[in-house]
């Protein structure tokens, strides 16, 4: 049993290393964003496109299937009677839309933030309700990879309680990793305004 045990603990811990890498990376960015070159590149450009388009979605559609760059899912979408104002989002990367409708030109924004801006986004990216199937099968493998952190967590107590040597060292360490988790949270909760 003790092996299967430590075998499912390597394996658990094995497949969610890379995440807890990307998001230890991403944390230290967002805790020291000076010490990053964070500054995206930026680049503009026209598509003229049918006037007089009223519908958001299919504006994104239109504008994804004539320029192969912009792809991603649509959001902050604001119409008017003049214009429509979107944005198609990958993490990393913005297309910002402004189209008139009188013209049916369309002005297109791109802002690509680089790998750590990538990292960043992803770090924050949530839930299997976006449109790209990466994004899905991003959100997929994070709900694993959470899974696994509190299975590791369990097998790996099952094999420290296994080895009576190491209980007493092993209370001591949990018991100082609680009280240090419980007195962060209690500051946190304190601090405010």
């Amino acid at each position: 049993m003790y092996k299967t045990i430590r075998d499912l603990h390597l394996l658990f811990a094995s497949f969610s290393l890379p995440f807890l890498i990307m998001y230890g990376v991403s944390a230290v960015q967002m805790s020291h964003s000076t010490w990053f070159q964070m500054k995206p590149a930026v680049h503009e450009r026209q598509m003229p496109l049918a006037a007089g388009q009223t519908d958001a979605r299919a504006l994104a559609r239109e504008i994804m299937d004539r320029d192969s760059t912009v792809r991603g899912e649509v959001t902050s979408v604001q119409t008017n009677e003049r214009a429509i104002d979107l944005r198609i989002v990958v993490p990393g990367t913005v297309h910002e839309v402004k189209y008139d409708r009188a013209s049916g030109t369309a002005q297109v924004k791109t802002s690509v933030a680089g790998v750590m801006g990538m990292l960043n986004r992803l770090h924050h990216w949530a839930g299997f309700w976006h449109e790209p199937t990466a994004m899905k099968a991003w959100a997929f493998a994070v709900a694993i990879v959470s899974a696994a952190l509190l299975l590791m967590g369990v097998t790996g107590l099952y094999m420290w309680f296994t080895r009576r040597s190491e209980r007493r060292i092993g209370l001591v360490l949990l018991g100082i990793n609680v009280m240090f988790a419980l007195a962060i949270i209690a500051l946190l909760r304190r601090a405010g305004p």
